[in-house]
């Protein structure tokens, strides 16, 4: 049993939980157990046992049946005197009484609840937890808790308390229910039965019977909502335990299963909500509420219980649910649309559902929840006059999923039944029927026609006597400027146009598309120089999405490309290739201009990590682009300044020189020169290296690409024996300084390090530059610093541990003896400080940090 260590762990267990989470089960069958060969004091507790003196009396009544003859021949002379003596004095006799038992003692009182109202029984149990003897173990259920003084119990590490994570059954446990039952069904179904009841054992149970009546049904969430002996259970355990107002508001604040106070509110025309919410929390009907944010806090129902209060609602009381589900639906529409058209669809309100989809779909695919806008479309009223938008959200939804056939079929569809639309709604859709018009230009023209396409319908809405939707035409800014920074056309170019994307969507609420604009600038703005201040920029856009919960937001990955890349540059190799892994997980597979800058990064990185094989796997990626088409055109010189530094790292001189002397393609990469000239002067030709060096134009050269050559030019110098060496070396650590771009060092041989010492002596401006490198270069794990790694808590390091086994997520949390919340918690923290998205990553990520 997986609960029982918990149990045994401390002298004193709580278990806290609303009905149906098997507490008085649990203690039935571990109580026993908890003493080897002791007793058991087992009080159900009433409502006459808010009266203090009849709850000592009832608890000399179940020690007098434990069946031990020394406590029942002593505790006849208390029982005279109980109903007249002093609660708390009665009670120490009765302690005294167990003292001098010879035998371990189980005290187990069910059903505490029932003490909530009364402070004089309360401080009865307290006084027995205080002076419970040491051969007595006390456990207590309750579905909710009188104010009991636990703390000290915590604090003295004397307390194991169970709520509902830990009470709830593990998908293994729900499994293990069902056979038990003598049921056999399909994986499927009872993983579909465990998540439909989140684990709650009543509602596995009914699950289970159910299955045994009427057999496994294909749709376990939707018949767990409706079924009758489920409805029948909550209303005899919950409903009738309630007082009417309580009821009232309980049936006619699950409508949703996460609610806060101005919701419901709003939806009763109410003042009293956050009193009441604190109530059912307090009373055990909420399974949680959120951390309390800056505004407010919202709080989370069982989803059984609330489907089925919605239902009882409805049956009971039907013109009331249409007046709040359609209240819910206006204020919903500014917080969640998919919400917001539930609750018109529900209200009976098709009209007002479709406007909602209307105006809000584009929003939505654009902060990644296309998923959402399908289900939106399934409520959508197949007659309605908004048909036509769905359509335009179906296309571009699969054109996001590469499936171009199908985009296309669902235009047409569009184009056909915009006719339906009102006249005062076809201006928005027609701006957005171009905005997905032009995504198809791009995948069918290329981008350069897209950038011209673009262009050009920015112009028509600065003609437009109308404005056009918001949304629409920061979707078009953002596009051309991607189009122009993934043609590497001038930087300022795009970078105009994508700050006026993010411009135009902050100033309409557009987050999601303020966040992908400015994602998009940080690859253009390498060209400005100002590194640090774009690493920030990319650092705040992921922040900014983590809290929304859009970490994964594949318009985010040309931000998180750009962290591995200035990592890269900085030195800091593993934290580089866990951003770059990171990003390539992101991103749609066809945006493969993105993809092959990044996989150019990584395969240098991989290079100076000492991974030859990575390198090669990453550089053959690229040529597979370029062979099949798909290349800027700078992508050939970039492809041959690869994979001659590849060759070199593989042994293969001869042929990475040949690729180094061949004349360039043209036009040229940025950094290809000064990566041939790197090749050559690693084969020993440090003149050819500085005539290749040449190539490298100052005046116009990103800063990345100075600092390389500048520190390369001073390498081929020093092997020459020339004494000029010291002012490209100069040069390199001035460009280096700003943004302490020690990559290019750090990445050289030990002459350079003694080249930076006779530099300390020659006589340098930068001598923290200096001083800083070589620190890094003689530490000797420089490519493997920790980063955020630094950053795992004692307890995240003891689960990092745990993911190099085969155990599964419940299967650590058993072993840590926490709730699989918890558990899962703890590993999404890891991958996020660890910059990774999988436990495979995670476990070679740690390898390189040296955490094991």
């Amino acid at each position: 049993m997986r609960l029982a260590p918990l149990l045994h762990s401390r002298p004193v267990v709580v278990l806290a939980g609303m009905a149906g989470y098997g507490k008085s089960t649990l203690l039935g069958a571990v109580a026993p157990q908890l003493q080897d060969g002791g007793a058991t004091l087992w009080l159900t507790v009433d409502d006459t046992d808010r009266d203090p003196v009849r709850l000592v009396s009832d608890l000399m009544t179940a020690a007098s049946l434990t069946g031990v003859d020394a406590l029942d021949a002593t505790l006849a002379s208390l029982r005279a005197p109980a109903l007249r003596a002093e609660p708390l004095t009665l009670v120490d006799s009765l302690l005294e009484v167990l003292y001098e038992a010879g035998v371990p003692l189980t005290l187990v009182l069910d059903d505490v609840q029932h003490l909530v109202r009364s402070d004089s029984s309360t401080q009865v149990i307290d006084h027995v937890l205080r002076w419970a003897p040491a051969n007595m173990r006390v456990a207590i259920a309750a579905r909710v808790l009188p104010p009991l003084r636990l703390q000290r119990l915590r604090l003295d590490d004397r307390l194991a308390y169970l709520a509902h994570d830990e009470l709830a059954f593990s998908p293994e446990e729900s499994a293990e229910a069902v056979r038990a039952a003598g049921l056999s069904l399909d994986p499927e179904i009872v993983d579909s039965i465990h998540r439909a009841t989140g684990g709650w054992p009543a509602g596995v149970r009914m699950a289970i019977l159910a299955a045994s009546r009427h057999g496994p049904r294909p749709n376990v969430p939707t018949y767990l909502r409706r079924d009758q002996a489920l409805a029948d259970y909550l209303a005899i355990e919950v409903l009738a335990s309630l007082t009417d107002d309580v009821r009232s508001f309980v049936l006619e604040s699950c409508l949703d299963d996460h609610v806060c106070a101005t919701l419901i509110d709003e939806i009763r025309q109410t003042h009293n909500a956050e009193v009441l919410l604190e109530k059912c929390l307090a009373d055990g009907l909420f399974r949680s509420r959120d951390d309390v944010t800056a505004s407010e806090a919202w709080y989370h129902w069982h989803p059984l219980f609330a489907a089925h209060m919605r239902r009882r609602l409805i049956a009971d009381h039907p013109e009331r649910a249409t007046e709040l589900h359609a209240a819910a639906a206006a204020w919903w529409t500014s917080v969640d649309a998919p919400t917001a058209i539930r609750h018109a669809v529900a209200a009976g309100d098709g009209a007002l559902a479709s406007r909602i989809f209307a105006a809000r779909w584009l929003e939505l695919i654009l902060q990644g929840r296309s998923d959402a806008v399908l289900a939106c479309i399934d409520q959508v009223p197949e007659a309605s006059p908004h048909v036509s938008e769905a359509h335009l959200a179906k296309a571009l939804i699969s054109m996001q999923r590469g499936r171009i056939d199908d985009a296309r079929s669902a235009i047409t569809a569009a184009r056909a039944l915009r006719d339906l639309l009102p006249q005062s709604d076809r201006a928005g859709f027609e701006d957005r029927m171009a905005l997905v018009e032009l995504f198809c230009t791009g995948y069918d023209r290329g981008l350069g026609a897209a950038v011209g396409s673009g262009t050009a319908l920015l112009e028509r809405f600065e003609r437009s006597h109308q404005r056009p939707d918001p949304a629409v035409r920061a979707s078009v800014q953002m596009f051309v400027g991607m189009a122009e920074a993934r043609l590497e056309n001038p930087a300022e170019l795009s970078l105009e146009m994508l700050r006026s994307s993010a411009a135009t969507a902050h100033d309409s609420g557009l987050l999601a598309l303020e966040l992908t604009a400015l994602a998009e600038s940080c690859i253009p703005a390498i060209a400005e120089g100002h590194l640090g201040d774009v690493r920030d920029l990319a650092v705040e856009v992921l922040a900014r999405a983590n809290e929304r919960g859009w970490v994964g937001l594949v318009t985010l990955a040309p931000a998180v490309t750009y962290l591995g890349w200035f990592d890269y540059w900085r030195g800091n190799l593993s934290d580089a290739r866990s951003q770059l892994e990171r990003s390539l997980s992101m991103m749609v597979p066809f945006d493969w201009e993105l993809r092959g800058l990044t996989l150019n990064v990584l395969t240098s990185t991989c290079l100076a990590l000492g991974d030859v094989r990575g390198a090669r796997r990453a550089a053959t990626e690229i040529r597979t682009m370029v062979e099949s088409g798909l290349q800027s055109p700078t992508w050939p010189s970039m492809l041959a300044g690869l994979e001659g530094s590849v060759l070199m790292a593989e042994g293969r001189t001869r042929e990475a020189v040949a690729l180094a002397i061949r004349p360039p393609a043209e036009p040229e990469f940025p950094l290809s020169a000064a990566r041939r000239a790197k090749v050559l002067l690693q084969a020993g030709r440090p003149t050819e290296a500085l005539a290749e060096l040449d190539r490298v134009r100052t005046a116009t050269t990103f800063v990345h690409v100075e600092c390389l050559s500048r520190c390369t030019e001073a390498e081929a110098l020093l092997a020459l024996g020339s004494s000029d060496a010291h002012a490209p070396l100069e040069r390199a650590l001035a460009v280096a300084e700003p943004d302490r771009l020690y990559g290019p060092f750090l990445g050289a041989g030990d002459d350079l390090a003694e080249l930076l010492k006779a530099h300390l002596r020659h006589g340098t401006a930068h001598p923290t530059v200096v001083t800083q490198v070589l620190g890094r270069m003689t530490e000797g794990r420089h490519h493997h610093r920790a980063g955020t790694a630094d950053r795992l808590t004692e307890r995240e390091r003891v689960i990092l541990q745990y993911l190099t086994t085969n155990l599964t997520n419940a299967e650590i949390a058993e072993a840590e003896y926490i709730s699989l919340h918890t558990a899962k918690t703890h590993i999404a923290h890891i991958y996020q400080k660890l910059g990774v998205s999988s436990r495979r990553a995670a476990i070679r990520r740690a390898a390189e940090l040296e955490l094991y």
